[in-house]
């Protein structure tokens, strides 16, 4: 029965707060640490960006409730915001130990990712953003300008692997996620539409770009809906792209081949989509929030977001 819930996903649509969402698998994963989630604590090892660009994070393994951190790269709402912004846009919570690191784009071009150093309330600067951690917790993946930069979580200011990336005047960079723990996916854009490159860690090797949709490019608008959705729990690497009638469709793909062997549709103003192993997190067109794991239940975390995973 997995993924047969899509109808709960395309009624999304016409719903308000009450939004559900799918269920994604009917077995249950072992927990690999302190913030992995379960059927039981989806949210746990959750994080969350809300309209006014603060993070929260689910991180307490003894409490539902959010954290919410204090300003984390400039305020977009600050009266003497300049040109030169550097936003949050995609946070990761290892499932190991719970350690929060936060990617903020765009200035530097390569991007910023922070995280919480010793001391409370100190935050820590890596150059590269769009972090993302290996499915048991031990490695950060950062995109920074033309490389990918594999580091420890436990160290992550030691970059332990360097992969080549296409050229900045030949693709830009969007999203990325592990696909296993010892793949990470990357996708972006070209002028010839968006794409997936596939970086394999042990032989610091990177695929070349296979296609998800020539429908859109680097000059399209609304680009946050086509690209990387990320991988579920059978390693399935899953995308997103541009469908027809309102609506937007996922691909699940085999890695290694990138062939879809099966698609579901969400509306297209769907504002996020993220797969993370056995967790799903979507935020609705009005910004509202769902997170479920397995064949577990959603649970609605409510409006006034516009990313999680």
């Amino acid at each position: 029965m997995k993924r047969l819930l899509v109808i709960a996903v395309i009624a999304l649509s016409a719903c308000s707060s009450n939004t559900t969402a799918p269920s994604n698998t009917d077995d249950d994963t072992a927990t690999v640490g302190a913030c992995a989630a379960t059927l039981e604590k989806p949210t746990l090892g959750l994080s969350a960006i809300t309209e006014k660009y603060r993070v929260r994070v689910w991180d307490d393994p003894a409490s539902t409730t959010p954290r919410e951190l204090e300003q984390i790269g400039d305020d977009p709402f600050a009266e003497s915001t300049g040109y030169d912004l550097t936003v949050v846009e995609s946070v990761a919570v290892s499932p190991k130990d719970c350690k929060v690191f936060v990617g903020a784009c765009c200035e530097p071009v390569s991007g910023i990712t922070f995280y919480e150093g010793k001391k409370k309330g100190e935050w820590l600067q890596l150059m590269g953003h769009l972090p993302a951690i290996s499915p048991d917790g031990e490695l950060l993946a950062l995109v920074s300008y033309e490389e990918l930069l594999i580091s420890s979580v436990a160290t992550p200011e030691k970059t332990s692997t360097t992969i080549a990336l296409p050229k900045a005047n030949e693709a830009t960079m969007y999203k990325s996620a592990w696909i296993n723990g010892d793949q990470v996916a990357i996708s972006g854009f070209t002028p010839k539409g968006a794409f997936v490159w596939i970086a394999t860690i042990s032989e610091g090797t990177l695929r070349s770009g296979e296609l998800i949709t020539d429908a859109v490019n680097w000059e399209s608008e609304d680009l946050w809906r086509v690209g990387l959705v990320g991988a579920d729990e059978n390693e399935n690497l899953v995308t997103r792209r541009d469908g027809a009638e309102g609506k937007d469709i996922l691909d699940f793909r085999y890695a290694e081949a990138f062939e879809s062997h099966s698609t579901i549709e969400i509306p297209r103003g769907t504002a996020s989509y993220v797969m993370n192993g056995q967790r799903s997190a979507m935020v609705t067109e009005k910004g509202v929030l769902s997170v479920w794991a397995g064949n577990g239940d959603p649970v609605q975390l409510g409006a006034g977001y516009v990313w999680a995973g």
